[in-house]
């Protein structure tokens, strides 16, 4: 039996967090999003949410983000093959029907979830990037973070928003699949939120200008002993001066004061700047490789 993908209901949102968590449980072997976290997606403008039901049982999850006219981001989550297949059909079918001209998606295939890979081979998209999950047991000693002689460090203020997006497009600008977001979608997935808590955002200025930041909360699963480095970054003319790692040491620091037990974040495998390097030399693991898909419609 073929399952059928429908818009996702507010009403079922707790059965759909718990058909999330199986799957987690099976290929991360650990729970990663909350009935809380989706419930901030289904608030999300441009974000496209569905769900795929078998026999009258949710049997898979799916968003797509567009991040310009012609590339997408695709997150699927299945319970079986027939769920993902029909998945990924209805991104494509999304993708055919809000872009013109080519249309590139990328999704990922999480942890040990070689359902997913399977699938995305076998309906033609090309395995050509990996990321990893990488962590933080804030169970030792913790170095004291080294700042950059003339730097000021301060939380950010919730007055700041076009500041921080602009920075945040500059410093990620030579990223491998950088998309300049607008300024309004970049809200809805940060400041948004109705659990945004300003005091887990940190920036460092050199005089009037914003030299770095990091944008931190704690993780998407709910739990109030990890914490999420969203977004650490440096912009091009302070970089090479130890400002990164010190951003890193320091939320460390601040996460263990209000609670952590460990810290996590994502990176790109082959990021440019030495960013798996330096998360390893502050003391971080990698306990997951992600493998990311692309398909050119």
């Amino acid at each position: 039996m073929s399952a059928n993908v429908r818009a996702v209901r507010e009403e079922e949102l707790p059965a759909l967090t718990a058909m999330i968590e199986e799957h987690c449980q099976t290929v991360l072997g650990e729970s990663e999003i909350s009935e809380n976290e989706l419930r901030q997606w289904l608030a999300v403008p441009n974000l496209w949410m569905r769900t795929a039901e078998r026999k009258g049982r949710l049997t898979g999850y799916l968003d797509v983000v567009r991040q310009d006219g012609e590339h997408l981001d695709v997150d699927a989550r299945a319970l079986d093959r027939e769920s993902a297949e029909a998945l990924l059909t209805a991104s494509e079918s999304h993708a055919r029907e809000t872009g013109e001209g080519p249309q590139t998606l990328h999704g990922v295939a999480q942890g040990a979830d070689d359902l997913a890979r399977g699938v995305y081979e076998a309906a033609g998209w090309e395995l050509i990037r990996h990321s990893f999950q990488m962590r933080i047991e804030l169970n030792g000693p913790l170095a004291e973070p080294d700042w950059p002689e003339g730097l000021t460090l301060r939380n950010a203020r919730l007055d700041e928003g076009e500041r921080l997006h602009a920075a945040h497009m500059d410093a990620f600008a030579d990223h491998w699949d950088f998309r300049a977001q607008p300024y309004e979608q970049w809200r809805s997935f940060t400041v948004d939120r109705s659990d945004f808590d300003p005091s887990l955002w940190w920036v460092v200025e050199d005089g009037d200008e914003i030299a770095g930041f990091s944008l931190n909360s704690w993780h998407f699963s709910g739990d109030p002993q990890f914490g999420w480095v969203g977004v650490l970054g440096v912009r091009p003319p302070w970089r090479r001066r130890g400002l990164a790692r010190a951003l890193l040491l320091h939320a460390f620091r601040q996460f263990r004061e209000q609670g952590a037990t460990r810290v996590g974040l994502g990176v790109d495998a082959e990021n440019t700047t030495g960013a798996v390097r330096l998360y390893e030399s502050a003391g971080m693991d990698k306990v997951r490789q992600n493998d990311i898909y692309e398909k050119t419609l």
